[in-house]
């Protein structure tokens, strides 16, 4: 058991193997998170989750324990499925990244998220989200304020958004909120990868690596991997066969984060 619900706002994690924190929040996932002597506060959406490590085990105490079992995937093993990644020079990205997981965002927020994070500083584009959410969203019972509604959202002007620090993209902000209040999140949830991307690549200022982070981070198509110049360095590395295994295989996605997070945190090299 990886992790289990002990009451309506507080999960037990009691494998550490399959759940760093740490590596998780600095994967690339999510950029509303806060580190405390404690440990660390989570915001996705309009809820919050304090994550505390006690020695071989960790607790989670958050709003809504089901939302958090949920968003930190944990009724999947990733153990085993490390075990089909198999391209031998990644052994060393797959073990110091193993308790990474691929984390289920609020559609919104990721959409809009990944919208301002493109080709943008993280230290800039997390201040602007911040400001976002401190201007328009609501103050939660954890201090924070979540990220605005949809509706919140569409009273935010491109003017607004500029002086946030958005530049360019605040006018596809601004028409990214309009298509969204149209498109019905059940509906895309059920559509193919293809046509899936397609409807994505439709919102104002979603490029193709927008769509793909979209597709793994908030409708958790694990074989989905959004492509950097961090991964076409490590990727350049293997063989045709070990390629074809990590970007179009079943758990894509779970390896391009091990590969992000090795070689762009933890700043050592595949080989």
């Amino acid at each position: 058991m990886i992790a289990k619900i002990i009451n309506n706002q507080t999960i037990q994690v009691e494998d550490l193997t399959q759940f760093d924190p740490y590596a998780i929040l600095h994967s690339g996932q999510v950029f509303r998170y806060w580190k405390n002597d404690a440990g660390w506060l989570v915001m996705s959406g309009n809820h919050w989750a304090k994550i505390c490590l006690n020695g071989q085990h960790a607790q989670i105490t958050c709003d809504d324990a089901k939302y958090f079992y949920q968003y930190f995937d944990f009724a999947i093993d990733y153990q085993i499925i490390k075990q089909s990644l198999t391209a031998p020079k990644l052994r060393n990205a797959l073990v110091d990244g193993g308790g990474i997981r691929i984390l289920r965002g609020d559609f919104v927020e990721i959409v809009l998220s990944f919208i301002i994070s493109a080709n943008n500083n993280i230290k800039r584009f997390t201040k602007t989200i911040n400001e976002i959410c401190e201007r328009y969203g609501t103050l939660t019972a954890c201090g924070q304020y979540g990220f605005p509604s949809l509706t919140q959202c569409a009273a935010i002007t491109e003017q607004d958004f500029k002086q946030m620090g958005c530049g360019y993209r605040a006018p596809y902000l601004v028409r990214a909120i309009q298509q969204l209040k149209q498109l019905d999140n059940t509906y895309l949830a059920q559509l193919p990868n293809t046509e899936l991307q397609r409807e994505l690549l439709k919102i104002s200022g979603v490029g193709p690596k927008v769509a793909a982070c979209i597709m793994l981070f908030a409708f958790h198509r694990l074989d989905i991997a959004p492509v950097d110049t961090w991964i076409k360095k490590a990727i350049a590395q293997l063989t045709s066969t070990e390629q074809a295994n990590i970007l179009h295989g079943p758990y894509a996605g779970i390896a391009q984060q091990y590969i992000f997070y090795y070689l762009q945190h933890l700043q050592r090299e595949v080989l």
